[in-house]
């Protein structure tokens, strides 16, 4: 995308925001310049159309960005011979381009529960002496993702900061299951403190973040934080993430409705984005948890436990995206418990748009928010 273009629209989201009261809880509205209400955001609805065909005959003609990750957006030439898992999987994880600059990467092998982890760290080369610190957990519904999908979006976002930004490998289900990976991510909340003279890191100004699942996981890592009595993890930065996996419509904690979601056309590909995610949750379930498991504890349904004391946090939320009502009942938990909340809502756009950094400019708007955030802890 031509490099003027988009910091226009990336300088529109903010300066074009717009307040509302969605159950009590209170939202801000982030929208590209050239995004319709009611529509999708161009950009969303440019990747979610294109074909082979258009790929093989007007290559030209296609963001560079969108080219790149062709095998992504148009998934596996012959699906009938795979698996539901492998098809997921292949689909998943976009490749970007490094846009940040004087980030040094590293890694540290980790072993939890007979199981091999890493965690991967990048550390501006300049700036602080003793630096603040965000540990990222990668999207992917605990089956599929990986650090590199998200591994510039944290050097852009250390970048941002001058912060340290530790991303976490844990292995996936269903090969490995609940709750290897939530050790493994508890654990480097400890690491972190225990090591912070080693890392450069101030302990008073370690945040987590973490996109989708991994926003969940950072949900349930910072309860437990609080439960251990350790205190560690000062600031929360979530991008859509789910908080209620009970799939029973009688919970009090189900409030999805369909009439939640603005699509006054009738958008196929709206309709499309919405049910593949909510149906993609209830697949996830059967592959994270044993068939015994009891859901109904905050480490598993986060939205069960006790947030009195939860560090500041923000929640970012896709407009079309079947878990954004769970997002904003969370938003409205945390306001209403006293927690420092902010939710940005973007317009236009669905699950798993983080991504797709330097072309969508909300994931970049994102970053800078949390950087903003940082800067005051």
């Amino acid at each position: 995308m031509d490099r003027n273009l988009y910091q226009k629209l990336l300088v529109s989201l903010k300066a074009g925001e717009r307040r509302i009261c969605a159950d009590g809880a209170v939202i801000a509205v982030r929208s590209c310049y050239d995004r319709e209400e009611g529509c999708l955001d161009p950009r969303t609805e440019a990747a979610a159309t294109l074909t082979r065909e258009d790929f093989e005959t007007r290559a030209g003609e296609i963001d560079p960005e969108l080219l790149r990750n062709q095998d992504k957006l148009l998934g596996m030439d012959n699906p009938e011979g795979h698996t539901l898992l492998e098809q997921l999987r292949y689909q998943f994880g976009w490749r970007t381009l490094d846009r940040s600059s004087g980030v040094r990467t590293r890694f540290v092998s980790m072993d939890q529960d007979g199981y091999r982890g890493v965690r991967w760290i990048y550390t501006p080369e300049d700036g602080k002496a003793e630096k603040p610190c965000l540990i990222f957990i990668h999207g992917g519904g605990f089956f599929g993702g990986d650090t590199l999908t998200v591994e510039n979006q944290c050097k852009r976002f250390a970048e941002l900061a001058d912060a340290v930004v530790i991303s976490v490998d844990y292995p996936l289900s269903p090969e490995v299951k609940y709750p290897v990976a939530f050790h493994m991510c508890c654990e480097t909340v400890r690491w972190v403190w225990e090591n912070a003279g080693m890392l450069g890191v101030d302990r008073t100004k370690i945040g987590i973040s973490g996109d989708s699942a991994g926003g969940t996981m950072a949900v349930a890592v910072t309860l437990w934080d609080r439960q251990e009595g350790n205190g560690c993890i000062s600031y929360s930065g979530l991008i859509y993430p789910s908080v209620v996996w009970d799939p029973d419509m009688s919970n009090p904690h189900y409030v999805w409705k369909r009439e939640m979601f603005d699509n006054p056309g009738g958008n196929r590909i709206i309709e499309e984005q919405i049910e593949t995610t909510g149906a993609m949750k209830r697949e996830v379930c059967g592959w994270y948890f044993e068939d015994n498991e009891d859901i109904h504890t905050p480490y598993i349904n986060p939205v069960e436990g006790d947030f009195k004391g939860f560090p500041k946090t923000l929640i970012m939320t896709a407009e079309y995206d079947y878990l954004r009502p769970e997002c904003e009942l969370f938003t409205k938990i945390l306001q209403d418990v006293g927690v420092s909340v902010r939710h940005i809502r973007y317009g236009g756009i669905v699950h798993g748009t983080f991504d797709r950094l330097g072309y969508a400019p909300q994931v970049e708007d994102m970053l800078m928010e949390m950087a903003a955030d940082f800067a005051c802890l």
